[in-house]
């Protein structure tokens, strides 16, 4: 019998858990003398997330491919200092190692800007 017990506190309390978790309760991560800057969870919608997922998890979701990764903040930091303006150039003439358009041709301003805040964390809107 008490290992039915533990079974349903696990089963229910797991869930409990990971929800007190996700929260965020009262840290203060965007005080200052903080070392990690704060971040806003951005999320993509159906088209944007299509676009990511076809075009830009290549090398922005993978270590080691020389493209800043998607939500880490200190590798788009040099870039992301130049504005939305010049981060909207570079993907739509290509940068570096990235192609044109990231080549999604048929990606609207609106669809980059949408990609870029996301990739950024949200530190570009």
């Amino acid at each position: 019998m008490e290992s039915k017990s533990l079974v349903k506190m696990v089963a229910l309390g797991i869930p409990m858990l990971l929800i007190a978790a996700c929260s965020g309760g009262d840290n203060d991560t965007g005080s200052a003398g903080s070392a990690t800057p704060e971040v806003q969870v951005v999320t993509l919608d159906v088209r944007g997330q299509d676009i990511y997922d076809t075009n830009c998890i290549v090398c922005h979701g993978m270590e080691g491919t020389g493209a800043p990764q998607s939500g880490k903040l200190a590798d788009w930091q040099e870039r992301s200092d130049k504005g939305m303006d010049a981060m909207l150039d570079n993907a739509m003439d290509g940068f570096q190692a990235m192609p044109p358009m990231g080549g999604c041709f048929d990606c609207t301003e609106g669809d980059f800007r949408q990609l870029i805040t996301f990739m950024t964390g949200g530190k570009l809107q």
